[in-house]
């Protein structure tokens, strides 16, 4: 019969862990032939395949990310200089339209319709309370 033994776990995982990395290795070296590549006597590339994808899709992610922020960037600063031209815009039509309230102003544009001022000045017109 066999002997009991205690089996350690810290080797067992690292066996497993080998296992999957060889897996990876092996499965892209058959797919994209980097022992052809790099030679098959310098085995560094493909033992570490996965720290050089991981580092290459942190480096693309960095310049996507930084290229939307530009973009955000430069998005915001031209909705900036529309809302100040709006803004100064408004501004003109709003003194404009003060402008053209004026009684100076008014009787500048019903002159065309032959209405003037009138050189006297307004009655007062008194009501009293038992007249009406």
């Amino acid at each position: 019969m066999a002997k009991n033994t205690f089996r350690e776990p810290a080797r067992a995982a690292k066996q497993k862990k080998q296992r999957r990395r060889i897996w990876m290795a092996s499965w892209l070296n058959d797919f994209i032939g980097l022992d052809r590549l790099f030679g098959e006597d310098n085995a560094w590339p493909i033992r570490h395949i996965d720290r050089i994808l991981w580092v290459t899709f942190l480096l693309v992610l960095y310049i996507g990310l930084n290229h939307n922020a530009e973009r955000l960037v430069r998005r915001i600063q031209r909705t900036k200089n529309q809302v100040d031209e709006l803004r100064a815009q408004a501004t003109v039509l709003r003194a404009n339209f003060d402008k053209s309230g004026k009684q100076s102003e008014l009787a500048k544009r019903v002159v065309g319709l032959g209405l003037t001022d009138s050189e006297n000045p307004p009655h007062k017109i008194v009501v009293k309370s038992d007249e009406h």
